[in-house]
């Protein structure tokens, strides 16, 4: 049986053909061996692969009718003034927790009722390409909603992690739309085949760094002028794996309606990324009612045993500090220091 794609006429943009997920594997919940190795080969060529039909309906309904409250309280809490920083705000016994800036919300939902589904956190038709892409024992990081509502501005192109060394990729993305999320309101723009394998030496030689997500870049957006790149277009039910690594920016949302997608990250077991904070989503209780499945890929973080436990206490004691609204003020700006002075060196050794 050969791979499953759209239907497609030789005038389509390549860019279009998505593996769609058919009844019988469905039925299955596992993917025919030939979608699970082009699935592999085309985030490893491309940087992303659709799968469509991969989120039960049902289940994508749950999600947005849970969303919902969850932004509308963190739209209160952020009006109220009590998010203060452009760091993580929380509420006592919120049902999340939360970052906005520039009128894009990071929410980190507590992983309960649809949000703990083994489809949310570890995806059958997902899961062997992520094993394959990361090995067997990838841990998760953190589970998210990307929601972009009107006022919010395009970003510069930009990658969510450091270069890799050789061409060992680290982590895994995954977007699963709660809404149609289409070219009218704010899709993800990215610069596919290989812009997550480029190497970093001639980047920062001619000071072109690609992490600023939220402001002007001019270099970065110059260079990325010259390359082609493509607007996702997904729908609901539609799975998204992506490199992290892969170039990429959130566009604006002029609708009325905020634009909402889950975003959860996984990494490779003897790499820790920094960002994220799997406490936001789970407490002990509510790790200990995962499916095994899904509890596993949170094991590292309530083990104490294991290095990331640590890691993990140790940034969270330093972010505390930091969102302290004066006392954490100097740290804010040594952190901010520490940034550019890593830039610099960045700089200096590749030239």
């Amino acid at each position: 049986m050969g791979y499953v794609w759209h239907i497609m006429d030789k005038r389509a943009d390549p860019l279009d053909a998505h593996i769609v997920v058919s009844e019988q594997e469905r039925k299955n919940r596992a993917l025919l061996a030939e979608n699970v190795h082009l699935g592999v080969m085309l985030l490893h060529a491309k940087g992303y692969v659709v799968l469509k039909g991969a989120v039960p309906d049902s289940l994508v309904s749950e999600l947005r009718s849970s969303f919902k409250p969850i932004y509308e309280d963190n739209v209160r809490r952020l009006q109220s003034g009590l998010h203060y920083t452009e760091f993580i705000g929380e509420g006592e016994d919120s049902a999340s927790v939360f970052w906005e800036r520039k009128s894009r919300f990071r929410i980190s939902p507590k992983l309960k009722g649809p949000f703990a589904s083994p489809y949310v956190l570890r995806n059958p038709f997902a899961e062997p390409i992520i094993a394959e892409t990361l090995g067997s024992n990838y841990y998760c990081k953190f589970v998210s909603s990307d929601t972009c509502v009107k006022g919010a501005i395009k970003q510069a192109p930009h990658r969510d992690t450091d270069f890799y060394d050789e061409d060992n990729v680290r982590g895994s993305w995954v977007n699963i739309p709660i809404m149609h999320c289409g070219l009218h309101n704010g899709p993800t723009e990215v610069w596919p085949g290989g812009s997550h394998l480029w190497r970093s030496d001639k980047f920062f030689k001619f000071g072109l760094h690609p992490f600023i997500q939220d402001d002007v870049n001019p270099t970065v957006e110059t260079f990325a002028s010259h390359i082609p790149s493509k607007l996702i277009e997904l729908q609901p039910g539609d799975l998204l794996i992506r490199d992290p690594g892969m170039w990429h920016r959130g566009t604006p949302n002029p609708t009325d309606e905020p634009r909402t997608m889950l975003t959860i990250g996984y990494f490779r077991s003897d790499y820790y990324f920094q960002y994220g904070d799997p406490l936001h989503n789970l407490d002990e209780k509510l790790y200990k009612a995962l499916d095994p499945s899904t509890q596993q890929l949170f094991a590292p973080f309530f083990d104490k045993t294991d290095s990331r436990y640590w890691k993990l206490r140790q940034t969270r004691s330093i972010r505390s500090i930091a969102d302290q609204r004066y006392l954490g003020y100097p740290l804010r700006i040594a952190l901010r220091v520490a940034d550019r002075v890593k830039a610099r060196i960045r700089t200096y050794w590749a030239t």
